[in-house]
């Protein structure tokens, strides 16, 4: 197949863009059930048992998968001789899966109009055009087992590097935050991708050791975990300067792998705290603790008496996870009927998730992608959050914020 027109081009990023939202969920599952198993174990010891069980499952599912599909997972697994980065690599297996086996699909596609098709599930488009569903269902889910597979085997991966040292995996670590942060910030103009899940597996193991085991090298793994919750917050609040940084694939992928790791390796963190820090979060509280003088007056806080019980607040508010209180749900509720489903959707719904936010309705750790996952279940479809610099102008959708 030659040049691709601009349309067809337009199509194959539509068909991409769904495949990425498919597999981004069935991931985020995979990583709730992986911190519930983590969870529920007394120790390291059996930490390690579940991850080399688990490594063992993807392995096995990957090995026994479709024949068809195996080819594709071969070449995201086979090691690339240009150091292909992990998700460029995904997206380019990807979209030769979908030209060689729904090649008829795109076709179609192509000289149909996305804009009406683009509010519907990725499953229901497939199957009433009359397409099957299924290899691309197995597909999907063995992008998942290979990415899955890699993750847990970065855990219990000892470093092979017989240069490797405590100093060079430290170094390593603040290069590649520095590096981040000044993209951020827009000191420099690019950057490339660095390996920060093998990096903490290599801090970790190293801390262990006992020449490094101390209470300075310890702290150090706990101000790790603070940094990486900063960028969580910073990348999902985008909190930074340079606003293109969305447009590079590798930023977007190591911000997302750091938001992982800030969560699914918590565990691993927490193993590493100090006296000090353990007794800090476990101390008995007192209301002294409240009582002490400070510079600001305190606020006197009026209770109103209520009627309501958390199951009454609980239906409703559907979703407790995401809005602060049912009055916040309601307020959302509003919106959507302002706002409606059309052609500005990605604008007004960036505004609703940022404005939200501002005044508390929405949960502070609340993230872009799964907000925009949520709105799914009200027909409305984004590809991604615009940052607040790029809403444009903002006071229509201020006085209908203020209004409803």
């Amino acid at each position: 197949m030659g040049e691709l027109s601009e349309k067809e081009k337009e199509v194959l990023d539509f068909l991409l863009e769904f495949v990425s939202m498919e597999i981004f969920s069935i991931e985020q599952q995979e990583r709730d059930l992986g911190r519930l198993d983590y969870s529920l174990c007394s120790d390291d010891n059996e930490k390690q048992i579940i991850t080399t069980k688990k490594v063992q499952k993807f392995k096995k599912r990957i090995s026994n998968c479709n024949p068809i599909i195996a080819g594709y997972l071969n070449a995201l697994t086979t090691p690339d001789p240009f150091n292909t980065e992990f998700e460029e690599l995904r997206e380019r297996i990807t979209k030769n899966f979908l030209l060689s086996e729904y090649y008829e699909l795109f076709e179609e596609l192509v000289n149909s109009d996305l804009k009406k098709i683009e509010r519907y599930k990725f499953e229901s488009i497939i199957k009433s055009l009359g397409y099957k569903y299924k290899p691309l269902k197995d597909f999907i889910q063995g992008v998942c087992d290979v990415n899955s597979f890699f993750t847990y085997k970065s855990f219990i991966d000892i470093p092979n590097d017989t240069n490797l040292s405590y100093e060079k995996v430290v170094q390593k670590l603040n290069d590649a935050f520095f590096k981040l942060e000044a993209f951020m910030n827009g000191t420099i103009n690019n950057y490339k991708h660095f390996d920060f899940n093998t990096a903490f597996t290599e801090l970790f193991y190293f801390t262990r050791k006992e020449e490094n085991y101390t209470y300075d090298n310890c702290k150090r793994v706990g101000q790790y975990w603070g940094l990486t919750e900063q960028i969580r917050v910073d990348y999902d609040k985008t909190n930074f300067d340079n606003v293109k940084a969305y447009e590079n694939k590798a930023f977007c992928n190591d911000c997302n792998v750091i938001t992982s790791i800030a969560w699914d390796r918590i565990e691993e963190f927490n193993s590493f705290q100090t006296p000090d820090e353990v007794e800090e979060q476990t101390r008995k509280k007192s209301i002294s603790d409240l009582m002490r003088p400070t510079t600001i007056n305190p606020v006197i806080v009026k209770v109103e008496k209520t009627n309501n019980t958390e199951i009454s607040e609980k239906e409703e508010n559907p979703y407790p996870r995401i809005f602060t209180t049912s009055k916040a749900f309601n307020k959302f509720k509003n919106l959507v009927e302002e706002f409606g489903n059309g052609n500005e959707n990605l604008a007004n719904y960036s505004f609703v998730y940022h404005r939200m936010k501002r005044d508390n309705l929405i949960f502070d750790d609340y993230q872009q992608t799964q907000f925009m996952y949520f709105l799914l279940d009200f027909d409305i479809n984004i590809k991604r959050i615009k940052p607040k610099t790029q809403l444009g102008n903002n006071d229509l959708r201020e006085s209908i914020y203020n209004r409803v």
